[in-house]
């Protein structure tokens, strides 16, 4: 889940001149976002975004929005008010207080490039932990220690995701995959194992299906480093090259992904030289294929005018230098769920 203000809100932040201290707890926590969505709404974001994301068709002051927001996410949160009076989970201060920090922009700056989004790693996980064990009494999933690896079933007892050899029946847990042939769960692999797709993969690996000879997991790899595709790229993003003979627009990562050309018609594939233009024969001077041969006796050679350029990729593609827009008007996105 992510919380709910980002659907009920469309909550955003962005950038503070005066900063906004954050201290949460199991009372307050929704005060404190409404204080940091507010905050920064109104530094970073234009009158019609404030009114769009506040579902609001005329102006409201900073202090109407955080009475607002506060009062809307406690609507939102009555099953994690539940959980909290009663055990099942407990909040963990430090989690949100750092997702919330991240997502305050610094003095005076509503967006920036970053090589790393700054809340991907403080918002990655919720400040709600389940504290019901297997098989506990549980109401939600979030009840469930281990959550998302583990879910609340019908019966209303905790359970944990199956891992390898299980029927993947409600999903596997995070490190493991569905293996569609048997329908059982499979872990995921390591660098070096042998894969069928990226989801096969551990965390932060793709599936590389250039490697020789078969496909295998590898990591992904930053500015400046060799590439054959955009998958193997942290920014996403290889530079290909340029098949050679050909106009532009005809981009490569290596020959194969070349087609061979006429040298006087890039937009001509060919073969062999016989595809551009038929031939002459050295002596006879007779037309020629390699259907229609010289008959001039020896030395009459099917002479072309025209040559087949081979398939050649120029060039040496490497991955770009990871480059991201933080967006502190859209960025609040990123704050668990209660």
């Amino acid at each position: 889940m992510r919380i709910a203000l980002i659907a009920v809100l469309g909550v955003v932040v962005g950038c503070g001149d005066d900063g906004v201290s954050v201290g949460t707890n199991e009372d307050n926590f929704c005060d404190e976002i409404a204080d940091v969505v507010c905050h920064n709404i109104y530094q970073c974001c234009t009158e019609s975004e404030i009114e769009s994301y506040l579902d609001l068709s005329e102006p409201r002051t900073e202090l109407q929005c955080r009475e607002d927001v506060a009062r809307r996410c406690d609507r939102q949160a009555p099953d994690i008010r539940d959980s909290l009076a009663a055990g099942r989970v407990q909040f963990d201060a430090a989690r949100l207080n750092d997702c919330l920090n991240a997502v305050v922009a610094p003095d005076g700056t509503c967006s920036q490039v970053v090589t790393e989004l700054p809340w991907k790693e403080a918002c990655a996980e919720a400040p709600w932990v389940g504290t019901v064990q297997t098989m506990g009494t549980c109401f939600f999933n979030h009840d469930c220690a281990g959550y998302p690896d583990s879910f609340c079933g019908p019966d209303q007892k905790c359970k944990a995701k199956p891992t390898a050899g299980f029927p993947c029946g409600t999903g596997c847990a995070s490190d493991y995959y569905c293996v569609s042939t048997t329908g059982t769960c499979a872990q995921k692999g390591t660098a070096g194992a042998p894969c069928a797709g990226t989801n096969h993969c551990a965390k932060d690996l793709y599936c590389d299906f250039n490697a020789t000879p078969s496909p295998v997991c590898a990591a992904k790899q930053g500015g400046g480093a060799a590439c054959r595709d955009d998958l193997a790229c942290l920014s996403s993003d290889c530079v290909p090259g340029q098949c050679m003979g050909q106009s532009a627009g005809f981009t490569c990562f290596d020959d194969s992904d070349c087609d061979s050309v006429c040298a006087n018609n890039p937009f001509q594939t060919c073969d062999a030289a016989e595809d551009c233009s038929p031939g002459n024969c050295s002596i006879s001077g007779t037309s020629c294929t390699t259907s229609l041969p010289c008959a001039g006796g020896t030395g009459d050679n099917c002479v072309y005018p025209v040559m087949c350029t081979p398939a050649t990729c120029v060039g040496e593609p490497v991955c770009t230098s990871q480059t991201l827009v933080a967006d502190y008007c859209y960025g609040v996105g990123v704050i668990p769920d209660p």
